[in-house]
């Protein structure tokens, strides 16, 4: 039997867990445990900040109430020593003036005696002698000339004041046909300066009361040539004029004459102003 061999290790019973294994499980569980401890006091401490916090806020909160009572305490203090000036001002008696000084007494002013004597201790007067009521006067011929020399003189003036209101009525109409004719003249002279630009590309240009139509151009001798229409009227040119050159013309009889004045002259191009009349607008 001796040459039988078997394996002892499979009858052999399972050794227990090596120290190695224990060591780790051991160190798990005190972690495990040393992170619990950490989480309990964190939350002991929060709780216990909680607690601090409102006991502060508590106490503030008490500090300010008492804060106001005191305020509240002075101020009623003020109110009743007010109360009290007030109640002893009205409760004082109010001092009687002095009395006024009486004014001395001055003597009585002295009295005039009148004494009134009767009728029958008066004089007697003499009773006026018997006239007539109506006395005629007497004229002597001095006076009656007088007044016949004054009536003259009156008639005389009152001639000669006819003869001045006619004159002054005279006067008057001359006066007011003047003012008329000055007015005309002053509505003539009042003119109002209407511009314009006429060139070749338009044919007719209006400017107040009348049409203006290009014709003519030198711009080397700065002269121009236009033609002025009135309604349907002929068209009147204005030949060979000068540049600011004052032209005067009438449109129509028993008008006020239009001045047109050109300032500027280009290449087939004239600018400037007419000047019209008030009483032609």
């Amino acid at each position: 039997m001796a040459g039988v061999e078997f394996d002892r290790q499979a009858f052999a019973p399972a050794s227990a867990p090596t120290s190695s294994q224990g060591k780790l499980l051991i160190r798990l569980t005190s972690s495990v445990l040393l992170v619990m401890a950490l989480g309990l006091v964190c939350y002991v401490g929060y709780k216990v900040y909680l607690v601090n916090l409102n006991n502060t806020a508590v106490t503030s909160a008490n500090e300010e109430i008492h804060w106001l009572q005191q305020q509240l305490g002075d101020m009623q203090k003020r109110l009743d020593a007010l109360e009290r000036h007030k109640k002893t001002a009205i409760s004082e008696p109010i001092p009687n003036p002095e009395p006024a000084v009486k004014p001395a007494k001055s003597d009585p002013p002295t009295r005039t005696l009148y004494r009134i004597a009767t009728a029958s201790a008066l004089p007697a007067q003499p009773k006026p002698s018997n006239q007539p009521s109506n006395p005629t006067p007497t004229h002597s011929p001095e006076i009656d000339g007088q007044v016949a020399a004054n009536r003259e003189a009156w008639e005389a003036t009152t001639n000669r004041l006819a003869d001045v209101v006619g004159v002054v009525g005279t006067q008057q109409g001359e006066i007011s046909a003047t003012r008329e004719a000055v007015n005309q003249l002053l509505a003539q002279t009042r003119r109002q300066a209407i511009s314009f630009e006429l060139d070749k590309s338009n044919n007719r240009v209006n400017v107040g009361p009348v049409t203006l139509q290009y014709k003519m151009v030198d711009t080397k001798a700065q002269r121009y040539s236009v033609c002025v229409a009135f309604g349907n009227e002929r068209c009147i040119e204005l030949k060979d004029r000068a540049l600011n050159e004052v032209v005067v013309f009438n449109v129509a009889k028993n008008t006020a004459p239009l001045e047109l004045v050109a300032t500027r002259i280009q290449h087939g191009q004239i600018a400037g102003y007419v000047a019209v009349p008030t009483s032609l607008q």
